[in-house]
């Protein structure tokens, strides 16, 4: 289903209009992440066997078999402008892609474990990394180089979500914390607790007002981020000075919400603010 159609709702919850679903066959091994690109024609898929195939959805055929990781890889991520897509893994880098070149044009190289998570900033033009060595990198690019590093993590990083204007970074993690994070600088800005168990996917509303959190003891968290920004005195922050960070995250709290008896693996907001989750199904 288009997420993002005008009647994804319509088809979501009538049997009757429902398409049929196709079946991609050629890894070797379990598929740990998918990307859909921006115009909705192709498809990522990266798996244990250690390669990402794009795939056509039109021909519902394999195009190409990128080979690059040496180890099972955990996350895949088309570009928001697409033909350019990133992919991490156990061999505990993070590369970068086009889809017209059989081999990556960066390889990110600095993290001490499994790259478990990968997201693009807005503008394309960084990536961000989540690692099982409990910190956060954002590379460039361009360059390929580390051009901030944070800390503060007390365990796997597994999810990450950029603000749609690119000024902050939420991470979620293992330790059961969503930390969220100015960019410009690298320093903490609020650390929301809510959930009891893994923190498993983060979103942001379009117009970034709301960030949601997701875990796999099946629940759901809509947190107040227009007010988290709108009381933290952001002018003032700069190279030396990190504003307090926010712990209060009751008073940041619009809504907690459980879903079935099953883990909520990824969120995800179409264009019209609907939220859509993806769960573990047994």
């Amino acid at each position: 289903i288009n997420r993002e159609a005008e009647d994804v709702l319509h088809r979501m919850m009538d049997d009757s209009s429902a398409e049929t679903s196709k079946e991609l066959v050629g890894h070797s091994g379990p598929v740990y992440g998918v990307s859909f690109s921006p115009d909705k024609t192709l498809l990522l898929s990266g798996s244990e066997d250690g390669s990402v195939r794009l795939w056509s959805l039109q021909t519902w055929t394999c195009l190409v078999c990128y080979k690059g990781h040496v180890f099972p890889v955990w996350d895949v991520q088309f570009s928001p402008l697409g033909y350019y897509f990133a992919s991490c893994g156990h061999d505990r880098t993070a590369r970068l892609w086009t889809t017209e070149l059989a081999h990556p044009l960066r390889i990110f190289q600095g993290h001490f474990s499994d790259v478990d998570c990968i997201a693009f900033h807005p503008n394309s033009n960084y990536i961000g990394t989540g690692s099982s060595d409990r910190s956060l990198r954002l590379w460039d690019c361009v360059t390929g180089t580390c051009v901030r590093f944070m800390t503060g993590h007390k365990s796997s990083v597994l999810c990450l979500a950029f603000s749609p204007d690119g000024r902050f970074l939420a991470s979620g993690s293992s330790d059961l914390r969503v930390l969220v994070w100015d960019i410009a600088f690298g320093h903490l800005l609020a650390e929301l607790t809510h959930h009891s168990s893994i923190i498993s996917g983060l979103a942001f509303s379009r117009e970034g007002t709301i960030l949601s959190s997701s875990a796999i003891d099946s629940s759901i968290a809509l947190w107040d981020f227009c007010k988290l920004m709108n009381e933290s005195s952001l002018e003032e922050v700069n190279v030396t000075h990190n504003p307090d960070v926010r712990r209060d995250s009751e008073n940041l709290l619009l809504g907690s919400y459980r879903t079935k008896a099953s883990p909520v693996l990824h969120l995800h907001y179409t264009r019209r603010n609907l939220l859509l989750d993806r769960k573990s199904v047994v």
